[in-house]
Order: C-alpha cells, then sequence, then structure tokens
C-alpha cells in the first residue's frame, strides 16, 4: 500500500499520544520524542526513524532484519528504520513501543524507592 502524509501524521500523533510523552525539534533537524527528558527515538525528514531500544531488543531487532544498524551510535541501543510503504508503521509501532517502554524502565530504574530512606 502506497504511504501518505496521513498515515505518518497518524503515527506521529500515536507516539505523542504514549503517556508521559512530548516531542520537539531534534538538535540534528527533524522531531523527537521524549519521555520526562529522556529521548527514546526522532525522525529524520518523515520517513527515516532512529529509535533507542534496550542492547538486548536491539540485538534481537537486528538479528531479525527488523531494523538497521545506526550509523553513529550503534553502542547506546539505537537503530534505524525507514518506512517505506503503509505496512511499515505497525513495524515501526512495535519498535517505538519497545523504546518507550525501555525508556520507561530506565527512569523508573532512577526514582527513589518509595519508603526507603535515602541515607540507607
Amino acid at each position: 500500500m502506497s504511504l501518505t502524509e496521513a498515515d505518518l501524521s497518524g503515527l506521529k500523533a500515536w507516539i505523542e499520544g504514549l503517556p508521559g510523552v512530548a516531542s520537539g525539534p531534534h538538535r540534528f533537524g527533524g522531531v523527537e520524542f521524549k519521555v520526562q527528558q529522556l529521548e527514546f527515538m526522532h525522525f529524520h525528514g518523515q520517513t527515516h526513524l532512529d529509535i533507542r531500544l534496550s542492547k538486548n531488543d536491539q540485538a534481537k531487532a537486528l538479528a531479525a532484519g527488523k531494523a538497521e544498524r545506526h550509523l553513529y551510535a550503534p553502542q547506546a541501543g539505537w537503530v534505524t528504520f525507514r518506512i517505506k510503504s503503509r505496512d511499515d508503521i505497525e513495524r515501526a509501532k512495535e519498535l517505538i513501543q519497545l523504546a518507550y517502554k525501555n525508556a520507561s524502565d530506565v527512569l523508573e530504574s532512577h526514582q527513589p524507592q518509595q519508603g526507603k530512606s535515602a541515607k540507607a
């Protein structure tokens, strides 16, 4: 199926609809998406996505051919995904959901444990 602007706008709206997500300009161009202040993905143009996964999810996605190796920061879990058709939107959402969960888990792991003393 051919890809439309509405498909791409719908994907961005879906990402922005994830709890706690904010979007804004990316420092290298495009649009980035963050949970609190932690970036978990960004667009370069309309169809080039860079997505930050856990190292385990990154290895699985690359081995399965679901993503491409990121050119500049693969050591940090980043992968690249290119949207070529409408069918790729759902595949992109799978990777984005993994990245969102990873970012949320990282943030949660840095929160103080409720009921524990800071001096403990």
